[in-house]
C-alpha cells in the first residue's frame, strides 16, 4: 500500500488528513545535518562503558546492551535530558526542536508555542504493544497533545515498523483508573485489543525515509512490530507536545520548563532536575542490580504474546 506523504507547504491538506485519520506524514521535514550530528554523538555514547539511560520499554535504568549487529536493544526515555552527556543530549534536542517541527505543530494545534512532555530514542525496534498515548500522558484538557515520530534513517519494512490504526482516534478512549500509577496496565492492554476487534481497524505500517516525520493524535491506537531481520535497525526519535497555554494531564502541580534553541518549544523539567534525574539513573541502576529487581511493567510485544 502506498503511503500518503505531504509537504510542509500543504498546510490545509495536513490538517484535514490529521483530523480525518488521526495521523499525518510530512516528508523530508527534519534537517539532514541535524540527523548526522545526532548519529555521530550517538556512536560515542553507545560504546561507552559508563553510559546509563532509562529504558522506555522496561522502565528500568540500563546500560547499552548491543545486538551482534551493533544496535542497542532497549529504547531510551528522555535522552534530551541526559545532561551528563551534553553532546548527545544536545544533538537529540536539536532534532526535536527543529523549525520544521514547530511549523507542523502550529498547523495541527493552531497555536505557535508548545511544551515537549517527553522524548524517546529507538535504535532497534522493541516491538511496542498497541496503545493510546492518552493512558500514559496527554494535555489538560485532553486530546490536544500531539505525538511525533522522526525517521533517522531509511526504515526497512522488516526493521519492526511503527504502525497506526487510522480513524481509531474517533472511537472509545480508555481512561487510566489512577492518576498516580499504572496499576491497571494489563487491563488497559486487554481493553485496547477489544477496541481493535470491535472497530475492525486497519493496521498501517510506516517504512519511512530518512527525515520523514509522522504526527498522530493521543487517542489514535498505535504501536510497533517486532524486528523481523536483525540486520536492520530502526533509528528514530519520538516526542510528545502540548500547546503552551495548557497543562499536562495527570500533573499534580504546574511543572517547570526549560528553554531550548527554538523559542517556540520548551521542555518539561528544569536544567537542575535533568542533572538530578541523570544521577539517579546511576543510583537506581546499582540498587536494582544488587536487588535483582525487574520491571514493574513493560511495553514490549513479546511480554504480552
Amino acid at each position: 500500500m502506498l503511503l500518503t506523504k505531504l509537504s510542509i507547504s500543504e498546510k490545509l491538506a495536513i490538517k484535514e488528513y490529521y483530523d480525518s485519520y488521526g495521523y499525518v506524514i510530512i516528508e523530508n521535514l527534519l534537517s539532514q545535518s541535524k540527523i548526522e550530528e545526532f548519529l555521530i554523538s550517538y556512536e560515542i555514547v553507545k560504546h561507552s562503558s559508563s553510559f546509563v539511560f532509562f529504558s522506555q520499554d522496561t522502565h528500568l535504568p540500563s546500560r547499552p546492551r548491543l545486538t551482534p549487529e551493533g544496535f542497542i536493544e532497549n529504547s531510551m526515555l528522555n535522552p534530551a535530558s541526559l545532561k551528563l552527556w551534553k553532546q548527545f543530549s544536545q544533538s537529540v534536542e536539536e532534532c526535536l526542536v527543529d523549525e520544521g517541527i514547530t511549523t507542523a505543530l502550529s498547523i495541527l494545534s493552531g497555536v505557535s508555542k508548545h511544551v515537549m512532555m517527553q522524548n524517546m530514542f529507538f535504535d532497534k525496534s522493541t516491538g511496542t504493544i498497541e496503545h493510546q498515548d492518552h493512558y500514559y500522558l496527554d494535555s489538560d484538557p485532553p486530546g490536544r497533545m500531539i505525538a511525533v515520530w522522526y525517521a533517522l534513517e531509511d526504515i526497512h519494512k522488516d526493521a519492526g515498523c511503527f504502525f497506526v490504526l487510522p480513524g481509531s482516534h474517533k472511537g472509545k478512549v480508555v481512561q487510566r483508573k489512577s492518576a498516580s500509577n499504572f496499576s491497571d496496565h494489563d487491563a488497559f492492554v486487554k481493553e485496547i485489543a477489544h477496541l481493535i476487534n470491535e472497530g475492525k481497524y486497519e493496521y498501517r505500517s510506516f517504512p519511512l525515509k530518512k527525515g520523514d516525520v509522522l504526527f498522530w493524535h493521543p487517542y489514535t491506537i498505535h504501536g510497533a512490530y517486532n524486528n523481523r531481520d536483525p540486520r536492520f535497525s530502526r533509528k528514530s526519535l519520538t516526542a510528545h507536545y502540548y500547546p503552551a497555554n495548557l497543562n499536562p494531564l495527570y500533573a499534580g502541580t504546574i511543572p517547570t520548563v526549560r528553554k531550548t534553541s527554538n523559542s517556540n518549544i520548551s521542555i518539561l523539567g528544569s536544567e537542575r532536575e535533568c542533572y538530578v534525574s541523570n544521577v539517579m539513573h546511576y543510583v537506581r541502576y546499582i540498587a536494582n542490580y544488587i536487588r535483582g529487581r525487574g520491571p514493574d511493567y513493560d511495553m514490549r510485544r513479546n511480554s504480552y504474546e
